[in-house]
């Protein structure tokens, strides 16, 4: 059967009731088309900027800065978990043939163990990794590296209570978990930044959340080292592992491509080091990363519509112009954004800066501009994926890699950055678009091979 890539039109209904007939209708066709519920999603982001708004206003000179720099550590170590998770998820909603039931059967089964095993596994490993990569990026105080360990423990258990919520059918009460914990975030931040306006204030308030997001995996039922080690071996399926390593290529391009700036500044521009002579411009650090999250707020706000091209194109055998409708609306929606952020820079600035909001607004325009080409990389990350072009996601994420390499080296002024990032996303396309236009290229002529061979 034919699907629409379009939601379904609601008819006005009487008492004039249409907007509210097509707002439920466009939120169960994103549940029926991706599996999750997008007013959760839609309330943790507003709760977690409003968190950011807290700190933002009450931190000392420096701190909001260090602050999303931890954040954004977290986020690239939960990437290899959640790139298991998702992997799981896209992977079983794809089209296979029908004599592939009872090996979809058994990975559909062993999804949440393998995820949580893998989830612990990894914790271990990020331990011994933050002990080695943490000095580089030069956090200013030891508790702050403490409390960065703590997070992404919490973070990658709250992966593994997702995936085990999802197994057991339970997507929408993990969704509103999430806003529970988001809410207490917001709830205790505000109360301790209150007293203590330091970096230490918002990570405390993110332990907190992490332990509500951390619930469901502390009432799991122990298994058996048994039906572990059973289920992790369907990870010994050849087409899932491509996959997954295919999936998490993605992920993590994804992720460097729009946030790989906020690992590298606190390394040059938000610590004293020999290069900027003990002076540190704390004022521009904090206001140059909460212009990035108002640009980021962009391909972090359009993602829901990402996610619905790749659950339309997975469900394609080849890309049809209708499997891209999704991709162009992503795409509106990009520069539609953009445009409104340039319009309205100096009141959103001033929403999370208070009075003291010029410097954060002249940052603003450059990462309007910068977001753009960077989510349109997003973008064809993710459809690369859908299209299962295993070559391309790898690619991105060897692209992404590099991307994040070269701002490490390269950029050392918080005025530079969005210069460097610009020119990063237009390197990238053209060399992503360059190798699926090559291979794009070279399939006729397998074709034309194949069927020379089979006519002999």
């Amino acid at each position: 059967m034919k699907e629409s890539a379009l939601a379904p039109k609601a008819e006005a209904g009487p008492g004039g009731n249409a907007v509210p007939q097509a707002v439920g209708r466009a939120l169960q066709f994103y549940r029926e088309r991706t599996g999750d519920s997008l007013v959760p999603w839609a309330g943790v982001a507003v709760l977690n900027f409003a968190a950011e708004i807290v700190f933002r206003r009450n931190f000392a000179a420096g701190e909001f800065g260090t602050l999303n720099t931890v954040l954004a550590i977290v986020g690239l170590m939960t990437l290899p978990v959640l790139a298991v998770d998702r992997a799981f998820a896209w992977y079983l909603a794809q089209n296979h043939a029908a004599d592939q039931a009872e090996r979809l059967a058994g990975l559909r089964a062993s999804a949440g163990l393998v995820t949580e095993t893998c989830g612990w596994v990894w914790g271990g490993i990020s331990v011994l990794l933050l002990a080695a990569c943490l000095p580089l990026l030069k956090l200013p105080r030891l508790p702050i590296d403490l409390f960065t360990l703590v997070i992404v423990l919490l973070a990658i258990g709250g992966v593994v209570s997702g995936a085990l919520r999802a197994e057991g059918k339970r997507q929408r009460s993990w969704g509103w978990m999430l806003v529970g914990a988001a809410l207490v975030r917001v709830a205790s931040g505000a109360w301790l930044a209150g007293f203590e306006p330091w970096a230490e204030t918002g990570l405390a308030a993110s332990v907190f959340a992490g332990f509500v997001t951390l619930l469901p995996t502390l009432t799991q039922a122990e298994t058996g080292a048994g039906l572990r080690f059973k289920a992790m071996r369907t990870l010994l399926d050849v087409d899932f592992l491509r996959y997954f390593a295919a999936t998490f290529s993605v992920l993590l391009g994804i992720f460097l491509f729009t946030s790989g700036d906020r690992l590298v500044g606190q390394s040059w521009f938000g610590v004293v080091t020999n290069l900027n002579l003990g002076f540190v411009d704390w004022r521009a650090f904090d206001a140059y990363q909460t212009a990035g999250l108002l640009g980021r707020a962009l391909v972090w706000g359009t993602q829901p519509l990402l996610w619905l091209l790749l659950a339309h194109r997975s469900a394609q055998n080849r890309t049809t112009l209708a499997s891209l409708s999704w991709f162009w609306i992503y795409l509106g929606a990009l520069v539609g954004g953009s445009i409104l952020l340039l319009m309205f820079k100096e009141p959103l600035s001033a929403l999370f800066c208070g009075k003291d909001f010029t410097r954060t607004a002249q940052f603003v325009p450059s990462f309007a501009v910068t977001m753009v080409p960077l989510g349109l990389l997003q973008g064809l990350g993710v459809f690369v994926l859908a299209s299962r072009r295993l070559i391309e996601c790898h690619v991105f994420g060897g692209l992404g890699v590099a991307y994040a390499l070269m701002l490490y080296l390269v950029a050392r002024q918080a005025e530079m950055m969005p210069v460097y990032m610009l020119g990063g996303s237009f390197v990238a396309m053209t060399v992503l678009l360059g190798v699926g236009i090559a291979r794009w290229g070279r399939q006729p002529e397998r074709i034309l091979w194949n069927e020379s061979k089979r006519s002999r």
